[in-house]
């Protein structure tokens, strides 16, 4: 209705996250705790098998989502192994970073049940060979990454992406496990340009008498990446500029009568 009024359009943008690939909770194959279990900082690669981030950063869901929307076929993979399961379940607050009232003791009962609902992305093997056939990962790059992966777990070094030493854990012993990762969104933000005093411009950037812009619709501060370091900065964007609006709009009012 504001570009109808003549409003200035900006550049609307979809603030990346990360999901379950072919479905996810909305459908109920993925449970929440089967969720947080492939949010975790463990190997995490491209359909080549290759690392292209430091996993550490993978729990803000905006830099993931936009560093695997990079990737050949937007998707990737979050690879952990049997050991790295224990530590999960024996030590899950020192691993676990922003869910951890979520408990993965009966990992194997989500697991059973995404499967027995039809997911098709979560996959369990006993050799990184069988894996990589299961997922459709390049089965020689996956082989050459972790091998190069486990070789910077012993050093206590990771001298591609420095991820750090508390979160660098070999993957070495059966079983193997695997989930397809795809980018989504938050939402939308943008569109309509607006002013100090959120009042609507046009294209000349003048102001539209009498029309106002607040929350998501007029939200252009974020570029291509929500700050998740910072949750809820759109609701203070939207309460802020919705108040701004109001008092504009309530002097204008005031002005005409």
């Amino acid at each position: 209705m504001a570009w109808e009024a003549g409003a200035c359009q900006t550049e609307m943008k979809m603030e990346m996250m990360f999901l379950p690939a072919g479905g996810g909770t909305e459908e109920n194959l993925v449970s929440p705790e089967l969720m947080e279990a492939f949010r975790q900082p463990h190997y995490f690669c491209n359909s080549m098998g290759e690392r292209f981030m430091d996993e550490s950063i993978l729990t803000n869901a905006t830099f993931t989502g936009n560093a695997i929307s990079h990737q050949k076929g937007r998707h990737a993979f979050l690879i952990f192994d049997e050991d790295i399961r224990k530590v999960m379940e024996e030590r899950y607050d020192e691993i676990h970073v922003t869910f951890p009232f979520l408990k993965l003791e009966r990992l194997d009962d989500f697991i059973k049940k995404a499967k027995d609902a039809g997911y098709r992305d979560l996959h369990v093997s006993d050799s990184i060979e069988d894996l990589a056939a299961m997922t459709g990962i390049n089965a020689l790059g996956l082989k050459a990454g972790i091998e190069e992966y486990n070789s910077f777990c012993a050093k206590g070094y990771d001298p591609v992406f420095h991820k750090p030493y508390r979160v660098l854990r070999p993957i070495r012993t059966p079983k193997f496990y695997a989930m397809k990762l795809l980018p989504g969104a938050f939402g939308s933000l943008g569109g309509i340009k607006i002013n100090y005093k959120a009042e609507v411009l046009d294209k000349d950037w003048n102001p539209i008498p009498g029309l106002y812009g607040a929350g998501t619709d007029a939200n252009t501060i974020y570029g291509d990446s929500y700050p998740f370091v910072l949750p809820g900065n759109t609701m203070g964007w939207a309460l802020n500029s919705g108040r701004m609006a109001g008092e504009s709009a309530s002097a204008y009012a005031r002005a005409g009568a």
